[in-house]
């Protein structure tokens, strides 16, 4: 009798793991998870994330051709464009994964550990990380073809990419709830970024804008980021009054308890929705 007690002694003794080391498991799961489903099954997959921004950044290079060294004061078009279409397409795609994260993994909510919230992070640090990678492959082929781009604010150029992180990942918290509650809703998210791809600044800058009318699209803090971007990596490019970093933190933290407060309304209704 004394033989397999002792021998039950000498196993290693398992440590309970914290909240955080739960969490930080089931997005590292769910990241390696989503990353296989994405890609796992094209070669090309990986590839698209820079193809798109390239064709359409070389679209609108076309487009406006012959007028684009007048339109943009104190910087090239490309960079302008670059900095302005990456990071749209970094937050359109997080929002619109956030509306169908509830429904593409719900079969794993029946595993305690595992969250709609942690579903969420998953699908945004993936599109965070490829985004910014082609964010500074583009960024590398510029500079090959001798185009300026300031390196004096890169500490302030990366805190702008993670505001717009966080913004985006707290618009999304609140989109993650109202997804799932309303599945009906993505019919209207087409539309809805086309509107705001258009009020964002992504293809003109809003010194166009006549000034008693800026102060309209002030109101959406995508704009305010798009801008602190370009004057980061161009400082001739002039910030027009009203662009502030204090908006753009408001916004996320209004969101962000906000989208808290929607999540914790409805988190176990979300992990028992069928």
């Amino acid at each position: 009798m004394d033989e397999p007690a002792s021998s039950l002694k000498g196993l290693p003794r398992l440590k309970p793991r914290g909240g955080l080391q739960v969490m930080y498991a089931s997005v590292r799961a769910l990241f390696l998870r989503e990353l296989q489903t994405r890609f796992g099954q094209f070669r090309l997959g990986y590839f698209w994330i820079f193809l798109e921004p390239a064709l359409h950044i070389g679209f609108m290079l076309v487009l406006f051709g012959t007028i684009r060294q007048k339109i943009i004061p104190g910087m090239n078009f490309e960079i302008f464009l670059l900095n302005g279409i990456l990071p749209f397409f970094m937050f359109r795609k997080i929002s619109a994964q956030a509306l169908t994260a509830v429904q593409a993994n719900k079969g794993l909510f029946t595993y305690r550990p595992v969250k709609p919230i942690d579903a969420l992070l998953a699908r945004s640090i993936l599109e965070l990380f490829l985004h910014f990678t082609a964010y500074i492959l583009f960024s590398l082929i510029l500079l090959w073809f001798s185009f300026t781009i300031s390196a004096e604010a890169i500490p302030q150029l990366l805190g702008y990419w993670l505001l717009l992180f966080l913004l985006t990942l707290s618009i999304g918290l609140i989109l993650l709830v109202v997804g799932s509650i309303s599945p009906e809703i993505n019919k209207f998210v087409s539309p809805l970024f086309f509107i705001l791809y258009l009020l964002s600044g992504v293809l003109y800058t809003i010194h166009l804008v006549p000034v008693e009318y800026q102060q309209y699209l002030l109101w959406n803090p995508l704009l305010h980021i798009f801008e602190l971007m370009r004057h980061a990596v161009a400082p001739t490019y002039p910030l027009v009054s009203g662009v502030s970093l204090i908006y753009v933190s408001l916004w996320i933290i209004v969101s962000l308890f906000f989208g808290l407060l929607l999540y914790k309304r409805f988190e176990q209704q979300m992990v028992k929705s069928k």
